[in-house]
């Protein structure tokens, strides 16, 4: 994960323990296209905020983005803070307000790229933007959880009305930051999932938390390594399934899993062919074709583009890819799919 101030650095992804996830280094190569099999297209638009926090949609096809509002004035990013109510047509990013200094959920309107609502969220800004903070949307009311941290030091759940600007808190916990950790709202059992990690005698983890999505009771904890190395998380609503990447480092693989809510385990659903560096954890879930899109290094050499590519959801096989970017800098900084309306 990387912050981006308007006119600023990437800064590499780590914790401020100094714990590095994202973008893990390994050799790979990408497939050729006669490997890709034929797959149905997308059947909905893929939209994102770029490098310059304009709202832009993105051909997975051909990794050409295509503006629709101008950029955001004052506000600052982070990489994958974003969420799409696909019900709604609303688009919601946390922001950093460099005039006042605010961190605030902005909504904006797909159709229209318009702001549709903004709320001032009760965080405090770290060091660096974005540490700390998560934002999912549920799509059954329209409500947003997001998470940040406040003056307590501690980081706190909420969910917001981004309609009525009402919040009600929903948890607290005192766990290490993490910068560009995996969250995902899972729809099915009703958990707001969020990575964190934790110290025990010296030993730094990344776990995974889930948290009831009600009443803010932490239900599930998953501790490394019992997470098989898993760095994002979507909910796939299709399958009513929770999938993400991962890496295994002893065989220096990218991976594809699968999150059993019920039982707390992380399966593995097959190993990502010829890929291996991954853009800031940013995915996003075409569920109704079955695909997960990614930016990945387009091969193992640490100057090589990105890629925008599509895996499929059950056999992690490779379905598409196409160039998106040189300098991952300017590639999009988050990415949410919304299937077409019928």
């Amino acid at each position: 994960m990387m912050m981006k101030l308007m006119k600023g650095a990437p800064v590499a992804a780590t914790t401020l323990a100094a714990v590095v996830v994202g973008v893990v280094l390994a050799c790979g190569a990408a497939p050729t296209t006669a490997a890709i099999r034929a797959f149905a297209a997308p059947d909905g638009i893929m939209y994102g905020i770029n490098s310059t926090l304009g709202f832009v949609t993105i051909d997975p096809a051909t990794g050409k983005t295509t503006p629709v509002s101008a950029p955001l004035p004052d506000e600052a990013q982070a990489q994958n803070l974003a969420s799409m109510d696909t019900l709604r047509g609303i688009y919601y990013m946390l922001g950093f307000n460099l005039t006042n200094q605010e961190i605030d959920l902005i909504g904006i309107d797909v159709v229209k790229g318009t702001i549709a609502n903004k709320v001032k969220l009760p965080f405090v800004s770290s060091a660096l933007i974005g540490v700390g903070e998560a934002v999912d949307v549920d799509e059954s009311n329209g409500e947003v959880f997001c998470l940040g941290l406040q003056a307590d030091n501690k980081h706190h759940l909420f969910r917001v009305n981004p309609r009525t600007g009402a919040t009600k808190h929903l948890a607290d916990c005192g766990y290490i930051n993490v910068l560009g950790g995996a969250h995902a709202f899972d729809q099915t059992n009703n958990l707001v999932w969020l990575q964190f990690a934790a110290n025990s005698s010296g030993e730094i983890s990344l776990d995974l938390l889930g948290f009831d999505a009600i009443t803010g009771t932490l239900k599930k904890t998953i501790k490394e390594p019992d997470t098989n190395g898993i760095y994002t998380l979507s909910y796939d609503i299709q399958r009513e399934q929770m999938i993400g990447f991962g890496y295994d480092a002893s065989k220096g693989a990218r991976t594809l899993l699968r999150l059993n809510t019920n039982t707390g385990s992380v399966s593995r659903i097959g190993v990502v062919p010829g890929y291996s560096v991954i853009n800031g954890n940013i995915v996003t879930v075409d569920s109704r074709s079955g695909v997960i899109y990614a930016q990945f290094q387009s091969s193992n050499n640490q100057t090589a583009p990105f890629d925008i590519v599509g895996v499929d959801v059950s056999t992690a096989k490779v379905v598409s890819h196409a160039p998106l970017c040189v300098d991952p800098a300017d590639c999009p900084w988050s990415m949410e799919f919304r299937p077409t309306q019928h």
